[in-house]
């Protein structure tokens, strides 16, 4: 199976990088998915629980995404991210 280090060797940009899965994941892989956006595509980050959203968050500023809006239902939190002009 493909994952998103098979995504980045390609050296494509997209309109949307879709990743739902727990917040470590997408704390580890924040370096990466602003090279794979193109600019001005989209992130949805989502499947992060509520107590690690403020991480999330904060790496993905760190690489120069910011969220333009945060979904919430129960404890699970959904941000849909851009590149910083």
């Amino acid at each position: 199976s493909r994952g998103l280090g098979d995504v980045y060797k390609r050296q494509r940009q997209y309109d949307i990088v879709l990743a739902n899965i727990v917040a470590n994941v997408i704390i580890a892989f924040a370096p990466v998915i602003p090279q794979l956006m193109k600019p001005d595509g989209k992130l949805i980050a989502s499947g992060i629980i509520a107590d690690r959203l403020d991480e999330v968050l904060d790496a993905l500023k760190a690489n120069g995404l910011e969220a333009v809006e945060i979904c919430s239902g129960e404890d699970w939190r959904a941000v849909l991210a851009a590149k910083i002009s």
